[in-house]
């Protein structure tokens, strides 16, 4: 049984998705994983000497580091297969596995432009992947002929909240409604704080998606927060694959990228600008907003709504132009699109994770609206998007 060393931070949730992977790659491939995290309370020549004992001890047979958390360099000994995930100053000569930036600009901004004529992006100026994301978002933006003002603010990606004053002095300058990307979930958690602040309601007056779907952080919110979401698991077998061509002979080297999977769209894209007339009605799309994940009803959002079902049908209606089933269904499809293009879903936990009442009813939708099985469907998009994969 082979051994891979892995040297990370594991308290950075955002990750979690691409460790899951890369855990289900080396199970198929008979691996097992040591982890060590590092000191960083120590020098770094401290923190050298202590992971070259960790390497005489265990003798791993490949090695994953480089940033994830932690921004010490790390150099294996000689001849071990390795790669290096999202670094930005590697070691000369080694294979890499990193983010595709662009990807999650391109995807924020898809996911923002149906609505609205007034753009920015939030982005961070000590970053370079940041600078990529914000390009990306504004060259697409303003291709489609609106508006995009970048700005570049201050401070660390993993404390972003430094940042607040200067994001509410920003969006004071900006027209309402404005659609806002933020390069981070946490610096768009951060945005959405000094929004409240000012007394703006999310989505109304703003509009805002992040970047990792980090659930426990998008979610802490009153308005859960939009993002886009990375395909770990892409992620993970571009690293299980770089390493297996290693332990095999083929010499180091190369960049692999891994984009974006989708956005998951939650309440912070999803109710209209134009606030419903029937305070009701805005209960019930705020309801649907937060809950369409979980099952329930057209009979649930009545009873948000606060009236008869004969009213509540006829005002949600006029209001929106859709039954309450069609507002309901449509949220839990996106939902749905966006975890059929991660490679780690599991077909069968679908229902229940995007919403719908049965197994049976999704299938039943998904053929009619498709007119393919959802095992097809994912073959076709695979098969779509594997040229772009290495």
């Amino acid at each position: 049984m082979k051994t891979i060393l892995v040297y990370t931070l594991r308290v950075n949730s955002s990750y979690y998705g691409f460790f899951l992977s890369l855990l289900g790659e080396g199970r198929r491939r008979g691996w097992r994983f040591a982890w060590v995290e590092p000191n960083e309370r120590e020098s770094a020549d401290d923190e050298r000497k202590r992971l070259a004992r960790v390497f005489d001890v265990l003798k791993p047979d490949g090695f994953v580091g480089g940033y994830i958390g932690n921004g010490r360099p790390v150099i294996p000994p000689a001849g071990t297969p390795s790669v290096w995930v999202d670094t930005s100053k590697p070691p000369p000569g080694v294979t890499t596995v990193r983010h595709d930036n662009a990807s999650f600009g391109e995807a924020a901004a898809k996911a923002l432009l149906d609505e609205g004529q007034n753009f920015a992006v939030f982005g961070l100026k000590r970053h370079k992947w940041s600078g990529i994301r914000e390009r990306a978002f504004a060259a697409r933006v303003r291709a489609a002929g609106r508006h995009c003002r970048i700005v570049r603010l201050p401070g660390d990606s993993s404390h972003p909240y430094a940042a607040l004053e200067d994001i509410r002095d920003e969006l004071l300058k900006m027209p309402r409604p404005v659609s806002v990307f933020a390069v981070s979930d946490k610096l768009a958690a951060v945005t959405l704080m000094a929004a409240e602040s000012l007394g703006w309601r999310c989505p109304n007056d703003i509009r805002l998606v992040g970047v990792d779907d980090d659930e426990i952080l998008c979610m802490s919110f009153t308005t859960p927060i939009s993002s886009v979401h990375p395909d770990w698991a892409q992620g993970g077998r571009l690293v299980a694959e770089a390493l297996e061509e290693q332990m095999r002979g083929e010499p180091p080297g190369g960049e692999y990228l891994y984009g974006a999977a989708g956005v998951t769209r939650r309440a912070t894209t999803r109710l209209p600008y134009v606030r419903p007339k029937d305070k009701r009605v805005e209960r019930a799309l705020a309801f649907i907003a937060s809950d369409y994940a979980s099952p329930i009803t057209v009979e649930d959002v009545v009873a948000a709504m606060g009236c008869s079902r004969s009213l509540a049908k006829l005002r949600f209606r006029e209001e929106t132009g859709k039954t309450i089933l069609e507002a309901l269904e449509e949220m839990r499809w996106e939902r749905l699109l966006v975890m059929l293009r991660r490679e780690d879903a599991d077909l069968s936990a679908l229902p229940m994770q995007c919403g719908f009442r049965s197994a049976s009813a999704l299938r039943a939708l998904f053929r009619r609206r498709t007119g393919m099985s959802m095992t097809e469907w994912r073959k076709k998009w695979f098969l779509s998007t594997a040229d772009g994969n290495r």
